[in-house]
């Protein structure tokens, strides 16, 4: 055996990652990409004599026949799952008086599940109930309105959002948040997308709903600037509610409006709000 067949959970999420790059990468550079795998420890050929390549199915169908373990982590197979495909699981266990995790622990794990979907796969995103952090990349701002916000930062980067998904991590945050093309769906496509000035329309073919979006060509260049200006940063955990409250008192994200009581930023908050509340006509 050339490599290894036991990794760390953020050697698994690395190797993941760049198994993805290498996939859609031109072949001058997968050459790279496969040298950086080899680095970490994994070659393929350990495993298989297969020469026609190797996927990221490929690679999570060896630890669900448990040909890689992992050193520090559970994974599990999604029971509906048509590609094996295997989910960190990483859970935060409920909170209690004797048992309780300290914020600086969460954030810690939180620092290890970084999403940049400007260059990532949404594969990386675990597909369970957790907590997410939304920042803005350098040299990014928010748009630009009458009250600037006062913003935190996390890993280096200033925070815009903090919110929670019940079921999927994955769906809510990449298919609905970044990709969804309907703010009607999501809070901050909304939010950001009235600070850009975009004008909201009915999202349902019934108007008396009262749910709005924005037409097809503004949401598809706010897909675009998300995708471009934000970072994300993830925690899979059934504990998502609680630790929601504690986000937003540690951070005070601007773009959050329900729970946030810091009297930084409700000027700000307010008239967010306002430009939210606006109708169609």
């Amino acid at each position: 055996m050339k490599g290894l067949n036991t990794f760390t959970n953020s050697e698994i999420l690395a190797l993941k990652k760049l198994i993805a790059e290498k996939e859609i990468a031109t072949p001058d550079k997968q050459k790279g990409i496969r040298g950086k795998i080899r680095k970490i420890g994994f070659y393929f050929s350990d495993f298989s004599s297969r020469k026609d390549g190797y996927s990221v199915a490929d690679f999570e169908e060896l630890i669900s026949l448990k040909k890689i373990k992992i050193s520090d982590s559970s994974y599990r197979i999604e029971p509906n799952s048509t590609n094996k495909t295997i989910e960190k699981n990483t859970t935060v266990e409920k909170k209690n008086s004797s048992d309780s995790k300290s914020l600086k622990s969460i954030l810690e794990t939180f620092k290890k599940n970084r999403f940049d979907p400007s260059i990532d796969s949404e594969i990386i995103i675990a597909n369970s109930s957790g907590n997410y952090i939304l920042c803005l990349k350098k040299n990014s701002t928010l748009p630009t309105v009458s009250i600037k916000p006062i913003l935190t930062n996390f890993e280096g980067l200033e925070i815009i959002y903090t919110g929670i998904a019940s079921g999927s991590l994955r769906t809510r945050d990449f298919r609905q948040h970044f990709k969804g093309n309907n703010a009607g769906r999501s809070t901050l496509r909304k939010s950001l997308g009235v600070l850009f000035g975009y004008k909201q329309i009915p999202r349902d073919s019934n108007p008396a709903t009262g749910k709005s979006k924005f037409n097809i060509e503004d949401e598809q260049k706010l897909s675009e600037w998300m995708c471009n200006n934000l970072v994300m940063y993830f925690l899979p955990t059934a504990d998502y509610r609680d630790i929601e409250i504690e986000l937003i008192n540690q951070f005070n994200p601007p773009l959050n409006l329900k729970d946030n009581r810091n009297i930084i930023n409700f000027d700000y908050r307010r008239l967010l709000s306002s430009l939210r509340s606006k109708k169609y006509n």
